[in-house]
């Protein structure tokens, strides 16, 4: 039990280093322009002002850095029990790009969902907020590798924990104004 908790730790660290990636843009200010352009459809915005470009692209290259160094880690022993994915079977520069773009994707979907539910940006949205980018990144990497069921509720279950604590240390840091 213990080594899934670890395999899918390793498996996911490139989806969280995505979604935790919005709070560095925000803070050093990269590209801070909002994805929608702030438009609205009548009274909310189509995503909001969080969705930034800069959040965006740090996003992608954050997980593609994260699949790059599990790649090469992948020629050591313990690396490669420990990941689920065989990278010598598979292409890391796609997987790379598909990690980045289901983890930023799946929680660019959740928001313009929110925006649809008249949740202003920022509302806390129990689950959603948590499995967004997780059900994303499942999604975009399932079409290059298979994932056991196991594996995908481990991460499930272990995203509901670890993404709230997340969140509270970004808050204590000074790096998010809410603690959700």
């Amino acid at each position: 039990m213990m080594f899934l908790i670890w395999q899918s730790l390793y498996l996911l660290a490139p989806a969280y280093l995505a979604n935790m990636s919005a709070t560095l843009a925000s803070k050093l200010k990269i590209l801070p322009q909002p994805l929608d352009h702030n438009k609205k459809i009548i009274t909310n915005y189509f995503l909001g002002p969080g969705k930034t470009y800069g959040g965006t692209l740090t996003a992608m290259l954050l997980a593609l850095a994260a699949v790059a160094l599990q790649s090469w880690l992948f020629n050591f022993d313990f690396f490669r029990r420990l990941s689920v994915i065989d990278y010598a079977q598979t292409n890391w520069l796609i997987l790379g790009i598909l990690s980045g773009l289901g983890a930023v994707g799946g929680d660019i979907v959740a928001s313009f969902f929110k925006r649809r539910l008249h949740l202003p940006s920022g509302t806390m949205a129990p689950f959603l907020d948590q499995w967004d980018f997780i059900i994303g990144y499942f999604l975009l990497i399932s079409l290059t590798v298979s994932l056991s069921r196991p594996i995908i509720m481990a991460a499930l279950v272990l995203t509901l924990i670890l993404h709230p604590l997340s969140n509270l240390a970004a808050y204590w840091l000074k790096l998010k104004k809410v603690w959700w």
